[in-house]
């Protein structure tokens, strides 16, 4: 069925590191490689990885400076060896069968990518939109569609992705070292465009650990402001992506409304500076890709239209009328049942 390289990223993950590793150790697929990327540890992490390589021999130990999560997952693709490559974060869990079934499932489909289903802890309280998004149907595309990316449970994770090592590496796709926060979000949009074949799997193989306290994930929860600013520089590398491969001009108008909505929603509820900063944030952004007349022209609805505009107009735009576009654009996408329970507590309902 051919050999499956799993990549774990390590960073001070000591008391979370074994159950990482036994969870690969209890796969019922045996033919894996383990490559372990210390990103330069402080704790007792490579001490266990040593440990670990000693008694297991396909646990392979890449020792490494610090340079985060985006530069430890490229040092292990640059050594996997096997067919298929996958991503397990340290302070996470593989299902007994997640192995068997990733590589049975890329050789079924001849996929380039597959995307899978996972659980995760701790399950309360239930977090809706992280359920939805993991939560995959099964579907084969031939060839890239923005179905892909905005119908299936695509992204926004790359530890729920596997490849083929071949496809990574011809494409000369890496994770972006330049993104501290955000980098699986520019990896999906990265993978996706370029494939050949993309496969859905239903299956629920992984299981995450949701905001794992004290992970940057948790911290940025805790400060809206510049978790929104990061998603405006995750908007600009991918759109730079995007104009390389030459896809802003057929697929501008699904890439402007995403990029609202991922930006600026959140920003709803924020105070009235923080909301500002964000949106000016975005509209530099959008301004380096588009001008107003563009925009007018694109398959857009009015909502959605004026709020673009009130941003890559440049800032001559006012606050006043950027927020109450932005509320017009929530309005739109989701409805009044949900814009209400969004915003009732917010500044912005508030002239």
């Amino acid at each position: 069925m051919g050999r499956l390289s799993v990549v774990v990223p390590v960073y001070n993950v000591g008391s979370y590191l074994d159950a990482c590793l036994e969870s690969l150790e209890a796969q019922t697929f045996r033919d894996i490689d383990v490559i372990c990327v210390n990103d330069g540890s402080t704790d007792d992490s490579l001490e266990r990885l040593h440990s670990w390589a000693a008694r297991d021999s396909r646990v392979r130990v890449i020792n490494k400076e610090n340079g985060g999560l985006s530069s430890a997952r490229n040092a292990g693709i640059r050594v996997a060896t096997s067919e298929f490559v996958c991503f397990l974060d340290s302070d996470d869990v593989f299902l007994p069968e997640a192995c068997e079934t990733i590589v049975q499932q890329l050789a079924d489909t001849r996929a380039d990518v597959l995307t899978f289903g996972a659980t995760y802890v701790p399950a309360e309280p239930n977090v809706p939109w992280l359920d939805d998004v993991l939560t995959p149907r099964d579907v084969v595309y031939d060839g890239f569609s923005m179905d892909v990316l905005f119908k299936e449970k695509s992204r926004p994770f790359a530890w729920r992705m596997a490849c083929r090592t071949r496809f990574l590496t011809e494409h000369e796709i890496w994770f972006d070292e330049d993104v501290p926060f955000g980098e699986d979000q520019v990896f999906c949009f990265a993978v996706y465009p370029r494939a050949e074949r993309i496969a859905f799997c239903s299956k629920k193989l992984y299981e995450y650990k949701a905001a794992r306290p004290g992970s940057l994930m948790d911290r940025m929860n805790n400060d809206p402001r510049r978790k929104m600013l990061a998603h405006a520089d995750i908007v600009d590398h991918i759109l730079a992506d995007w104009r390389r491969l030459a896809l802003l001009g057929r697929y501008g108008a699904e890439m402007v409304c995403w990029a609202l909505d991922f930006v600026l929603t959140e920003m709803l509820r924020a105070p009235q500076g923080d909301f500002a900063a964000v949106a000016n944030g975005l509209a530099d952004v959008l301004g380096r890709y588009w001008t107003p007349d563009q925009v007018k022209v694109m398959n857009l609805i009015p909502a959605d239209r004026a709020l673009a505009l009130s941003l890559v107009g440049g800032r001559r735009c006012s606050l006043a009328a950027r927020k109450r576009a932005a509320r017009a654009f929530y309005l739109a996408r989701y409805g009044h049942k949900a814009t209400y329970r969004w915003l009732v507590s917010g500044w912005y309902l508030q002239e």
